[in-house]
C-alpha cells in the first residue's frame, strides 16, 4: 500500500513540476524601438541576435517592435507624429526596459524618454558615431557600431595597389552622416596612399552615369543607404547590385548584409552578433544591475569576408586575402573519405556500372526496334502524302489520330500533325458538312459498315465551295474490336465543274440545233413577209392607212428578224466579220454609250491596258458581248445605285484555271464586268446563261442576253468565268485568245456600182420566196431568171443560152444545197460570182472553202440588205 502511495505522488509531481517550473519564470516586458522598417537587412540581423539570446534567458520576455521607418521618411518630419503616437499607446503600458537599434530611434528615445517611459533603463545597439554629449543621461549602456575602416582600406590598398583614389557613396540620414564620419576619422591615416570624395545624396541616375566613366585608379566604398527610384524605395542591397552592374571598378563596405550583392568584401561587421551583445547588456539590466554600472561596449566586431563571385570577376586570387579570410558563394571542396566507405562506393558504383552497361544494351536494342519503327512510320508517312486523295483517320470519340498533306492542304492546317487530338468542329469551317461527318462516323462506328462514294459539298481552306467524293471504313484492332475511322476523300471540284461544263455544253448545243432549225424555216417565212410587203408598199399610197398598215407590218418582221438572229447567236454564232480587233477600242465606244445613258446613282469605272494584243474577232459581236453585260449590271444597281467597274487587260492562265475554263493554257485579253449590287443566287447560278431564263420582268427582256453572250465567246473560242464579288456583287471575266498579228483587215465595200441591167438567175425552192424576191429584184432594175429546181438551174448555166452576171441561191434546198450547186456552177462557169442566201449563220463556214461564193446573206433580208449584197458582188466582179 505505502508503495502505491509512494508511485502516486511521484506520478503527480511528474505532471506538476513542470507547469511549477513554468509559472516561476519570470516576466518582462521590453520595448524595443527600431529605427528603421522590417526588410532592412542590417536591423532585421540585430533583431534577430537579441531575440536568439533573450529566447534562452531565464525570463519570459514580452518583447513590443516599434518600427520608425527612418531610412523613408526624414526623422525630423515624423518626430512629433511618433510621439503623439506612443504616448497615446504606452500611456497605459509598464516597461521593465528599452532597446532602442540604430541613431535615430537613440536619439528619439534620449529626448522623449522622461515623457514616454520615464526612469526606465535604455540599452542601444547599431548606434554610430556616439559623442560624450549624448551619453550625459543617467540609467543608459548599450552597444557602439564601430566598423574596423583602417582594415578594409588595407586588405583594399593590398588587392588593388594600382588604386589611389577612393569614392564613398551614402546619404545624409542619421546613420548615413554617422557613418561618413567614421570614414573621414579613419582616412587620415592614408592621406599619403590616397585621396577621397563623397557622394552624398545622389540621385541614382547620376550615381550610374558616373561609375560607367570611372578612371582605373579608383574603388568605391559603399555606405548602407536608400534610393527613391520612380516613386519606389530601393534597399541598401539594390542600390548597391545597380552600382555593381555599371561599374569597372571594384565595390569595398564594411556591413556584411551588402556582401553577395556586387561587393567584394572587407573587414565587415555583423547584425546578428551586434544584437547579441546589445541582448546580453539588457539580461544584465534585467537581473538588477544598474545600466550606469554597466560599460559601453566600444571595441569593433566583425571578420574578414569577400565574395567569390565578385572575386572571379576582378582575378582576385584567393591566396593575397588575410588568413582569417570567410568567402562567400566559394565552390564546395572535396574531402578524404573513409577507407571502409571508400569500396563500398567504389563496390556500389560498380554494380552500378554492372548495371548501366546492361540497361545501356537493352536501350541499344530497343533504339533499334524503335528506329526501324520510326523508318517504316516514316515511310508509310511519306506514301500517305505522295496519295492525291484527303487521307484522315480518327478514334471512336472523333478526334484526329493522324492525316495525310493532301487533307491538310485542303482544309488549310499548317502541317499532317497540327490536327492531332481535334475534332473536325476545330479544322473544318464548313458547319453542315462537319455536322454530316461526325453523323457519318458515328453511323460506321455502330453499323460496322463501311460507307462509299458519298458525294457531299463543302468550303476549303480558302471559303469555295468544293465537292469531294468520300469513303469511310471502320478501324479494327487485334481482336476486332472498332478503335476508330479511316476516311479518303478525292477532291472532284475540277471533274464536277467539267462536268457541268460539258452538260451546259451540249444542253446549249441541244438547243442550238432546235433554234437553228426553227430559225431556218421561220427565216424563210419573215423573208417572204418583209418582200412581199415591201412589194405592196410600192404599190399604194405610202400615207394612206394601209400603207402605214403596211409599214408597221414591215418593222414588226424585221424585229422578228432581229429576235432569230439573237436565237442563232447563242446556238451557232457565225464567223462572218471576224478580223484582227482592237478590242480596247469596242470597249471604250461601249463605255461612251454607258456613261451618256446610266441615271447618276451609278457609276461607271474603267481600266484600260494601254497595249493590248488584239483579238481575231467581230468587233459587232464583241460589243455585244459587253453591252450585254454592262446591261445586266445596269439592271441589279437602279434601284440602290452603285458601282459599274470595266477592266481590260492581259492575263496569263495557268493549267489549272484553263481546264476549268475549257482553254489551252497561255495568254488571253480579259474583260471583267463587275458590279456591287446584290449578287446572283447559288441558286440560279447555273442557269443564267440558258436561253429564255430571266429574273427579270418579262416587259424588261426576252431572257437572251447572257445566252447571247456565252455563245459569242465560244464562237470566239473564249472562256466565261462568272463568281461573287468580294463584299456584294458580281464579277464576270470573259478572256479571248490573242490573234497572230495584230493586222486591219477590213476588206473592201461596195462604192458606187449599181445593179441596174444585173442579169440574175435565182434559185430557191420555197414557193413564197420564188414568187416575191424576183419582183423585188425587178424592182431595182435587174433581169431575173427564177427557178425552184438546181438541177434545171445547172443545165441553164451549162448550155450557155443566158449569160448570167449572177446566181443567188438559197442554201438549204432539198436533193442538192446551195453549196452543192455552186460546187458544178465552178466547173462550168468559173468567174460566175454567186450569193448564198440561209436562215442558218453556220451557211458562212459551210461555204467558206468555195471561192465562187462571194457573199453570204442570212434571212430574213430587205431589199435593201439584197441590194447592197448584189451591189458589193458586182463590183468585186469588176474589179477582177
Amino acid at each position: 500500500m505505502n508503495k502505491l502511495k509512494w508511485a502516486l505522488l511521484i506520478l503527480t509531481l511528474t505532471w506538476l513540476l513542470p507547469g511549477l517550473a513554468f509559472a516561476e519564470k519570470p516576466k518582462k516586458s521590453i520595448l524595443y524601438l527600431n529605427s528603421y522598417h522590417h526588410g532592412y537587412r542590417w536591423s532585421d540581423s540585430i533583431l534577430e541576435g537579441v531575440r536568439s539570446v533573450l529566447d534562452e534567458s531565464q525570463y519570459k520576455i514580452d518583447l513590443q517592435i516599434e518600427y520608425m521607418d527612418a531610412k523613408r521618411y526624414n526623422y525630423e518630419d515624423v518626430t512629433a507624429l511618433f510621439l503623439r503616437l506612443y504616448k497615446e499607446k504606452f500611456a497605459k503600458k509598464q516597461f521593465d526596459l528599452v532597446m532602442v537599434s540604430d541613431n535615430d530611434a537613440f536619439t528619439f528615445a534620449s529626448q522623449y524618454r522622461n515623457e514616454l517611459f520615464p526612469e526606465v533603463p535604455i540599452v542601444f545597439c547599431g548606434v554610430n558615431d556616439l559623442e560624450a554629449k549624448d551619453l550625459k543621461q543617467d540609467n543608459i549602456t548599450g552597444v557602439v557600431e564601430l566598423f574596423d575602416m583602417a582594415k578594409t582600406l588595407d586588405v583594399a590598398m593590398k588587392l588593388h595597389p594600382e588604386k589611389t583614389h577612393m569614392i564613398v557613396v551614402g546619404d545624409s540620414s542619421t546613420a548615413g552622416t554617422a557613418i561618413r564620419h567614421q570614414v573621414e576619422a579613419a582616412v587620415p591615416q592614408f592621406k599619403d596612399k590616397l585621396s577621397v570624395d563623397y557622394w552624398i545624396d545622389m540621385s541614382m541616375q547620376t550615381v550610374l552615369e558616373r561609375v560607367k566613366t570611372l578612371p582605373d585608379d579608383t574603388f568605391l566604398f559603399a555606405i548602407p543607404s536608400y534610393q527613391v527610384i520612380g516613386g519606389r524605395f530601393s534597399t541598401a542591397e539594390e542600390v548597391v547590385e545597380s552600382i555593381y552592374q555599371y561599374s569597372t571598378v571594384p565595390i569595398y563596405t564594411s556591413w556584411e548584409f551588402l556582401l553577395g550583392h556586387g561587393t567584394v568584401g572587407g573587414r565587415m561587421i555583423s547584425g546578428f552578433l551586434h544584437g547579441q551583445t546589445a541582448a546580453k547588456l539588457a539580461l544584465k539590466v534585467l537581473d538588477g544591475i544598474s545600466p550606469d554600472a554597466i560599460p559601453i561596449y566600444r571595441t569593433p566586431m566583425g571578420e574578414y569576408l569577400f565574395d567569390y563571385n565578385v572575386m572571379q570577376r576582378l582575378n582576385i586570387d584567393k591566396s593575397q586575402l588575410p588568413k582569417e579570410s570567410r568567402i562567400i558563394n566559394a565552390p564546395k571542396a572535396f574531402y578524404e573519405l573513409p577507407k571502409e566507405l571508400f569500396w563500398t562506393i567504389m563496390v556500389s558504383f560498380a554494380l552500378l556500372l554492372l548495371v548501366l552497361i546492361f540497361l545501356i544494351l537493352g536501350m541499344i536494342e530497343r533504339r533499334k526496334v524503335e528506329r526501324k519503327i520510326k523508318d517504316q512510320l516514316a515511310f508509310q508517312q511519306t506514301l500517305m502524302d505522295t496519295v492525291p486523295q484527303l487521307v484522315s483517320w480518327k478514334d471512336v470519340n472523333g478526334r484526329y489520330l493522324g492525316t495525310n498533306r493532301a487533307f491538310a492542304e485542303f482544309f488549310g492546317i499548317k502541317n499532317s500533325l497540327a490536327a492531332n487530338n481535334k475534332t473536325s468542329r476545330n479544322i473544318i469551317r464548313d458547319p453542315d458538312y462537319v455536322d454530316w461527318a461526325v453523323r457519318a462516323d458515328q453511323a460506321v462506328i455502330q453499323s460496322q459498315h463501311a460507307f462509299r462514294k458519298i458525294r457531299r459539298k463543302l468550303l476549303d481552306a480558302n471559303g469555295d465551295p468544293a465537292w469531294i467524293e468520300v469513303n469511310k471504313v471502320p478501324i479494327n484492332d487485334r481482336s476486332g474490336q472498332i478503335v476508330g475511322v479511316l476516311s479518303t476523300a478525292e477532291n472532284i471540284t475540277k471533274e464536277r465543274n467539267l462536268e457541268k461544263q460539258l452538260l451546259q455544253s451540249q444542253k446549249m448545243e441541244a438547243i442550238g440545233t432546235l433554234a437553228g432549225g426553227i430559225a431556218h424555216d421561220f427565216n424563210n417565212i419573215l423573208t417572204s413577209i418583209i418582200n412581199s410587203t415591201e412589194l405592196a408598199v410600192g404599190d399604194i399610197d405610202p400615207d394612206s392607212v394601209t400603207g402605214k398598215d403596211l409599214k408597221r407590218v414591215l418593222k414588226a418582221a424585221r424585229r422578228g428578224g432581229r429576235v432569230v438572229k439573237q436565237i442563232l447567236a447563242f446556238s451557232r454564232p457565225s464567223t462572218e466579220g471576224f478580223r484582227s480587233t482592237d478590242v480596247g477600242a469596242v470597249i471604250h465606244e461601249v463605255l461612251g454609250l454607258m456613261e451618256s445613258s446610266m441615271p447618276r446613282n451609278i457609276e461607271v469605272r474603267s481600266a484600260i491596258a494601254p497595249t493590248l494584243a488584239h483579238v481575231l474577232a467581230d468587233p459587232t459581236q464583241i460589243h455585244q458581248v459587253a453591252m450585254n453585260l454592262c446591261t445586266n449590271a445596269f439592271h441589279a444597281l437602279r434601284e440602290t445605285g452603285g458601282i459599274i467597274t470595266v477592266r481590260l487587260d492581259q492575263a496569263d492562265l495557268a493549267e489549272d484555271d484553263a481546264d476549268m475554263l475549257g482553254l489551252i493554257p497561255g495568254e488571253y485579253v480579259r474583260l471583267v464586268v463587275e458590279d456591287n449590287g446584290p449578287g446572283i443566287s447559288p441558286d440560279i447560278l447555273d442557269k443564267i446563261f440558258e436561253p429564255f431564263f430571266s429574273t427579270k420582268d418579262k416587259t424588261e427582256g426576252t431572257g437572251l442576253g447572257l445566252a447571247v453572250v456565252h455563245g459569242i465567246v465560244r464562237s470566239h473560242k473564249g472562256g466565261l468565268h462568272v463568281s461573287p464579288r468580294q463584299g456584294g456583287g458580281t464579277v464576270f471575266s470573259i478572256y479571248l485568245p490573242k490573234s497572230a498579228e495584230n493586222q486591219n483587215n477590213n476588206g473592201s465595200t461596195a462604192n458606187g456600182s449599181s445593179s441596174v441591167g444585173a442579169h440574175i438567175l435565182f434559185v430557191e425552192d420555197d414557193q413564197d420566196q420564188l414568187q416575191t424576191t424576183p419582183r423585188l429584184l425587178e424592182t431595182m432594175g435587174c433581169t431575173v431568171v427564177a427557178m425552184d429546181n438546181p438541177a434545171t438551174a445547172v443545165d441553164l448555166v451549162a448550155n450557155g443560152k443566158h449569160e448570167f452576171n449572177l446566181v443567188i441561191t438559197d442554201y438549204d434546198m432539198p436533193e442538192i444545197s446551195g453549196t452543192q450547186l455552186a460546187t458544178r456552177l465552178v466547173g462550168i462557169e468559173p468567174d460566175l460570182p454567186i450569193i448564198l442566201v440561209s436562215g442558218r449563220e453556220d451557211a458562212a463556214s459551210a461555204a467558206s472553202h468555195l471561192p465562187n461564193i462571194r457573199r453570204v446573206v442570212i434571212k430574213p433580208y430587205d431589199k435593201k440588205d439584197l441590194s447592197q449584197a448584189i451591189n458589193s458582188v458586182l463590183t468585186m466582179t469588176e474589179g477582177e
